[in-house]
């Protein structure tokens, strides 16, 4: 995660028709890509999930057909204050509407921002373009509460020769297999050995000894096959203070980490990325817990 100033500054809370005092929205600003050639890029607010009780779960996010795009916008708010945070900070405030109608799949839970401007952190690149390949800048966590510090303290973090070697170790054990293209058609692929070089590795950690990894490797396939070309998707894990690991999945990149819902633990979010497929995935209670908000670009 980049380091960002905090700006402190105290707002007064409004609260959402759509909600109760209870529940908390939590979405994500983006920067959104047009649709047709010559279309300028465009900043939104997708709604994701909502935390009441004790439990986070996500708005309804695929839809089969184009029927849905319409009808599914009465499961979402009208309109929600949003506070927009990075690093356990909050850097702004915007106000955003539903539309009649998701036009697209992919648009589904975009609000149009009517009110505030959205802090923009970064440069455009393809860190987050997802599957649709354009460039974008950075998407940002907003909370329908003015939630952003982060207990665990979660920062990016340089991998030491024993966590790479420890990283070899889980991806062996517990990613799926991969391979390398053959040479004929009769053996069009064929298993890859890999070591540790041929590891990317892009590893955070948290006060309390937790690490996220996500590590991806170049020119490889899933030796079982997979959408599209069956390229290999960059594989997610994480490892509690005790050493114990949990397998997070395929095509995860983390956006953010912090308490959005005030109970005084950390939430991680990411951001998805398969083939034709996209969303965000919550986890929450030491990675235990998950909600996902996942969609399809066509």
């Amino acid at each position: 995660m980049r380091f960002v100033v905090c700006i402190c500054f105290f707002i007064a809370l409004t609260s959402c028709a759509w909600a109760s005092d209870d529940v908390i929205l939590l979405g994500m600003v983006e920067d959104v890509p047009g649709v047709y050639y010559g279309d300028s890029n465009s900043t939104r607010v997708r709604v994701l999930f909502s935390h009441q009780g004790n439990q986070w779960q996500a708005f309804q996010s695929d839809c089969e057909n184009s029927g849905c795009l319409s009808a599914i916008t009465k499961s979402f708010p009208k309109e929600v204050v949003w506070y927009i945070g990075l690093d356990g900070c909050q850097i702004g405030k915007v106000t955003a509407r539903t539309p009649n109608n998701f036009s697209f799949y992919a648009h589904i839970g975009l609000q149009d921002i009517f009110e505030g401007r959205a802090p923009v952190v970064g440069k455009s690149s393809y860190e987050f373009a997802g599957f649709g390949g354009r460039p974008v800048r950075r998407p940002l966590v907003a909370v329908s509460k003015q939630y952003f510090s982060d207990p665990q303290g979660w920062k990016r973090h340089k991998p030491t020769p024993k966590l790479i070697m420890q990283t070899l170790k889980i991806m062996r054990k517990s990613a799926p297999a991969v391979c390398k293209e053959g040479q004929s058609e009769k053996q069009q692929l064929i298993p890859f050995h890999y070591t540790q070089d041929d590891l990317e590795i892009r590893a955070h950690k948290s006060i309390n000894g937790s690490v996220l990894l996500t590590v991806s490797m170049n020119d490889v396939f899933y030796c079982e096959g997979g959408d599209g070309d069956g390229g290999y998707d960059a594989q997610t894990f994480a490892i509690s203070p005790t050493g114990k690991t949990y397998y997070l999945g395929p095509g995860l990149i983390l956006v953010d980490a912090g308490d959005y819902n005030g109970d005084g633990s950390s939430e991680l979010v990411m951001a998805l990325s398969l083939y034709n497929r996209g969303g965000y995935v919550l986890f929450s209670n030491s990675f235990i817990e998950e909600a996902r908000f996942e969609f399809g670009y066509h």
